[in-house]
């Protein structure tokens, strides 16, 4: 019997030492398989860092050999850009950069900036510091005119970016399916977005029980929305409607009526 139990407990060591051995055998795979693992990541990142090297070089011959067509056509300036978006070259990132300084795209967009911001503040008693994107590059176009070089509405997005990255207070926000250039410090959250695009379906206002109808809010919620616009001149108030309801007319849209 005290045989037995020391036979068993024979057995029972060498399946202990056989499981630690098994998982030390399974631990050193593991470590095997990673640095394997962490090599082939080192290679691929060195390989696309000099794939990547490679094509900011071609990138730089293509500026080259098209800078005039890049300054002159917005159509052929926006895909450029685009592909040096995808390169992670931005040719702004700096007015005394290289790209800036070797396309001139740089003082382009800075010219277009200032531009923008002088437009946006003449007219900011008629819209309130709200204009669609649409209707900012066309008045930023006749204001340019033909002697000036041409630019897109792509290239008023970018002049706005400039603008916003000195914490000016310009932003852009989709309202519907279109875009708005905010020009006043103040924040658009989603109701203001949804009360304005309302209006842009309602000919350019709105009344307490259209909104409530439409969009299913209390008069608080509407009168809470509505108190920042009118604070800030984007909405204008009109009690001298026919039918006697207070009309709220939304001056970003008076021109789109």
């Amino acid at each position: 019997f005290g045989l037995e139990i020391w036979a068993g407990g024979q057995r029972d060591s060498m399946r202990r030492k056989a499981g630690l051995a098994g998982l030390l055998a399974q631990k050193k795979a593991r470590e095997k398989m990673q640095s394997l693992a962490n090599k082939i990541e080192e290679d691929n990142i060195e390989h696309m860092t000099t794939q990547l090297k490679i094509f900011r070089e071609k990138l730089a011959q293509f500026a080259a050999k098209h800078k005039d067509r890049i300054n002159q056509n917005p159509q052929f300036r926006h895909q450029f850009q685009q592909l040096c978006a995808k390169t992670g070259v931005d040719p702004l990132a700096s007015r005394q950069g290289f790209w800036s300084q070797f396309l001139g795209l740089g003082g382009f967009y800075y010219e277009l900036a200032i531009q923008v911001i002088q437009l946006c503040l003449a007219l900011r008693e008629e819209n309130g510091g709200l204009i669609s994107l649409k209707e900012l590059h066309k008045n930023l176009t006749l204001r340019r005119g033909h002697h000036q070089q041409p630019a897109s509405i792509e290239d008023v997005e970018q002049a706005i970016k400039c603008v916003q990255s000195l914490g000016s207070g310009f932003c852009m926000v989709k309202i519907g399916n279109e875009m708005m250039v905010v020009s006043v410090p103040c924040e658009l959250n989603t109701d203001h977005s949804k009360l304005i695009q309302h209006a842009k379906e309602s000919k350019g206002y709105i009344t307490l029980s259209s909104a409530r109808k439409t969009l299913g809010w209390n008069k608080h919620r509407l009168e809470q929305t509505l108190d920042m616009l009118i604070q800030e001149s984007m909405v204008w108030v009109d009690d001298q409607a026919k039918d006697g309801e207070r009309q709220y007319w939304f001056a970003c849209l008076l021109n789109a009526t």
